[in-house]
């Protein structure tokens, strides 16, 4: 016979097991934030966030508007849907980076969803640089990140996607990552991108990662582009693992592989602030909360 606390908390092996990551409560958040220039200094124009998503803002110079979106639940799981809108007006000089690397948790059968959408407007300089996304084994991501390039903008955006937990000794077995870029000038495709591995892919084959846990994308997008490859190309180098730069149509774009994560990006955090002072005039550094 069951006493009162037995009948209230039943032994677990008697719960109903999920069967779909659906018949479990996901996040489904939103996070929109908009910059005006007025009287020559970048401000907010609009600022919304629901959960699990928040804006910070840390003390900024006087030229450049910093923001920083943190995901308050810890991670994104399957089935859950986040969606980011960001709008860098005329002549506007924002930095929106992350708080921390992103874990994307195990899912049962549905993916999770981020989209991102951003427009870069007239003669405005803007980054997107967010922390690394961190995909564990059995986790299933579909992810896009649309931008939007009026003329006279310049725009640095990085990702860095890290498969498997590597301080763990976890590699990706199970699970499936899409990833999506788009960017366009003036209503125009400049450049589409897809990056797609499930457990069929063979990563150590050379033809799909070579062995490798990290890969990254920078792309740079500004008139001065083609007269910056040979300078990419000198700091990829140093970034360590396999690297490759090109410059098309207004587009400066590199694509890394590298095998540990932590070294990797302490790497590219020393390439991201030499871009940054070369490219947009700004602190030779990446963003502050890299380093937090």
């Amino acid at each position: 016979m069951r006493n009162d606390n037995e009948q209230c908390f039943p032994d677990s092996s008697e719960r109903p097991t999920p069967i779909s990551d659906l018949q479990l409560q996901r996040n489904c958040g939103t996070a929109r934030i908009g910059f005006k220039c007025l009287d020559g200094k970048t401000e907010l124009s609009e600022c919304f966030a629901s959960a699990p998503l928040k804006w910070f803002f840390p003390r900024s110079s006087k030229d450049v508007k910093d923001a920083v979106v943190a995901n308050v639940s810890g991670g994104i799981a399957g089935a859950d849907q986040l969606e980011f809108r960001i709008n860098s007006g005329e002549a506007t000089n924002v930095s929106v980076t992350s708080q921390a690397a992103e874990k994307i948790y195990c899912a049962l059968d549905t993916p999770a969803r981020v989209r991102t959408k951003i427009r870069v407007g007239e003669h405005a300089r803007f980054e997107w640089l967010p922390q690394e996304t961190i995909v564990f084994d059995g986790a299933r991501l579909d992810r896009s990140l649309e931008v939007e390039i009026c003329p006279g903008a310049e725009a640095l955006l990085a990702e860095i996607v890290v498969l498997g937990r590597t301080a763990h000794n976890e590699q990706f077995r199970s699970g499936h990552l899409l990833d999506r870029w788009s960017i366009n000038s003036e209503g125009s495709p400049v450049w589409r991108d897809a990056f797609e591995i499930d457990k069929s892919c063979a990563m150590g084959m050379a033809a799909s990662m070579a062995g490798h846990s990290v890969i990254a994308t920078l792309v740079y997008a500004g008139a001065d582009a083609p007269k910056h490859l040979d300078a990419l190309r000198g700091l990829a180098s140093q970034v360590g693992g396999i690297s490759g730069a090109t410059s098309f149509r207004g587009i400066l774009l590199a694509r890394f592989l590298a095998s540990e994560a932590g070294r990797f990006k302490a790497g590219f955090a020393r390439m991201i602030g030499e871009l940054r002072s070369r490219l947009l005039g700004r602190t030779a550094q990446a963003p502050r909360v890299w380093y937090c």
